[in-house]
């Protein structure tokens, strides 16, 4: 269920501060920088991409905000979120925004979610990203619980999240007006036990 090494680790910036990185078979999830600016931007004026995304990217002030939230995280001693940028290690290129993210309240759970630019879509990448945030959920950051969450239209999302051994938890429905639709949200989670269970 989860093949391949993952590592996890932080990278000195030309200014000093940690960056913090996974690495994957084919893939390197990073901390996002100012440079990123015009990758999100990509993400946030395709329709296509945004149609089942539950992130508010609306305008040019918001993706700024998005982006800066990032950024300030990735600096904080008692870091909650992780929003890193999906990369093609010989070229550096963008293929994506992923992140995993600490509930505030509930400390032993976090969310996971990837927006893939469509080049690297239909191409294993989601299922590569998504197994090595579940192993660094549960084997560095100690969560109990790891989910994700997926609009029922997106029947992709829905496949990856089941072949990655998530578990269906249920069905929000209608609860928001997402752009073009209201938005009946599918919860798929694995505990900590069902994970080390399978990676005995």
């Amino acid at each position: 269920m989860f093949p391949g090494k993952y590592f996890f680790l932080s990278k000195p910036t030309g200014n000093g501060i940690l960056s913090f990185c996974i690495t994957t078979e084919r893939l390197i999830l990073e901390d996002l920088t100012g440079q990123d600016l015009v990758n999100i931007q990509r993400i946030a004026r395709d329709p296509g991409i945004m149609r089942y995304v539950l992130i508010w990217l609306e305008n040019d002030e918001q993706v700024a905000g998005f982006l800066q939230h990032a950024i300030d995280e990735s600096q904080r001693a008692d870091r909650m979120d992780y929003v890193l940028a999906a990369r093609i290690p010989a070229t550096g290129e963008f293929a994506g925004l992923t992140f995993i993210e600490i509930d505030r309240e509930l400390k032993s759970t976090a969310e996971v979610g990837i927006v893939l630019l469509p080049d690297f879509c239909n191409a294993g990448y989601g299922t590569e990203i998504l197994r090595a945030y579940i192993a660094f959920g549960f084997v560095t950051l100690g969560m109990h619980r790891v989910y994700g969450k997926c609009d029922e239209l997106n029947r992709a999302s829905v496949l990856m999240m089941e072949k990655c051994g998530l578990q269906y938890e249920g069905t929000l429905r209608e609860h928001v007006w997402l752009r073009d639709h209201w938005r009946s949200t599918r919860y798929y989670g694995m505990l900590a036990g069902e994970y080390f269970q399978q990676v005995r």
